[in-house]
């Protein structure tokens, strides 16, 4: 699910780039999935070709649970029997989109077409964005995403140190911004029970 949410994203995001800038970004796409660096210390993103010398990397930095709503068992009615599986966990993504670029002011600009990509459409969902789930499988339910909602996150400088010291990368121009909520939720029944067919009261 969490990869569904970001290759979404991911692609959303490219497209809007295009939009915006078709003579310098319509033919490629600058904005890649990625760790920024190699467990061996090394930057992660090849920057040998033509294309490289700007991109946008999405990468994912932390994850909370929510606990804003109470989760309750599931029951499920399948044939004739009751299923009972265990409540969902709401999960809070935090998300950096940071700029690699040689030249700097071409990184500001792509910082400012992600933060203005996120103003113009802040809620994504399967009713606006069919096409969210189009590369999960269709008997994978569990791959899929219903809603997302994105909100600028914002950090002290200090935080922003720790950040970027535990990326192990030098700092480049980013933004983060917290993507929920996220549902996990495992469809293999925890219990198994015949459904209430009768009701009795006694007036003892």
């Amino acid at each position: 699910m969490i990869r569904t949410a970001l290759e979404f994203l991911s692609e959303e995001l490219n497209s809007y780039f295009k939009r915006k800038d078709p003579e310098n970004l319509g033919n490629i796409d600058c904005v890649v999935l990625s760790n920024l660096m190699k467990p061996d210390g090394t930057f992660a993103l090849p920057t040998d070709q033509a294309n490289d010398n700007f991109k946008v990397i999405i990468t994912l930095i932390n994850l909370e649970e929510d606990r804003v709503a109470e989760s309750q068992y599931n029951y499920q009615k399948l044939n004739d029997r009751l299923l009972v599986v265990n409540p969902p966990v709401n999960i809070n993504a935090y998300i950096l989109f940071s700029v690699f670029a040689s030249n700097y002011p071409t990184a500001l600009r792509l910082l400012s077409y992600v933060i203005s990509f996120f103003q113009s459409q802040s809620v994504f969902d399967n009713e606006t964005y069919p096409q969210m789930n189009a590369k999960a499988a269709p008997d994978k339910p569990w791959l899929k995403v219903g809603r997302l909602v994105t909100t600028l996150h914002g950090t002290t400088f200090e935080q922003q140190n720790n950040l970027w010291a535990a990326l192990g990368a030098k700092y480049m121009p980013s933004v983060i911004y917290k993507v929920r909520t996220m549902s996990f939720i495992d469809s293999e029944p925890k219990m198994e029970a015949p459904p209430i067919t009768e009701i009795t009261i006694s007036d003892s």
